[in-house]
This record gives C-alpha cells, sequence and structure tokens, in this order.
C-alpha cells in the first residue's frame, strides 16, 4: 500500500507518447489550402520536394 501511495505521489509510473511531428505537406496546392507559404527548412511541414529553387524556404509566395 505505501508503495502505491510512493507512486501517486511521485508520479513515477505515469508515460505519455511523445508528441508527433507534422509531416511534410504532398505538395504546395495543399500547404497553400491551409494558409502556409515560405516554409523554413525547419519546419515540420517542409520537405525538399516543395522546394523549387532549393534555397531552404518550400511553397515561396
Amino acid at each position: 500500500m505505501a508503495f502505491a501511495a510512493a507512486l501517486l505521489v511521485t508520479g513515477i509510473g505515469v508515460v505519455t507518447a511523445p508528441i508527433s511531428s507534422a509531416a511534410p505537406y504532398k505538395n504546395c496546392s495543399e500547404a497553400r489550402a491551409n494558409g502556409d507559404t515560405n516554409i523554413p527548412s525547419s519546419s515540420d511541414k517542409y520537405g525538399p520536394h516543395l522546394d523549387r529553387d532549393r534555397d531552404g524556404v518550400g511553397c515561396e509566395s
């Protein structure tokens, strides 16, 4: 019983799943439909297939 109480108090045993990151858009039409343009390469929504000139910015407006 004391062990169960210790688990409750300390929060041991509570595991949460990591938040999944967004997948890159399939194409720029999909991105624009969601209001996204000029997507930086640091974004989870960026994919190299969205970057025509390979400057690190996808779906440029």
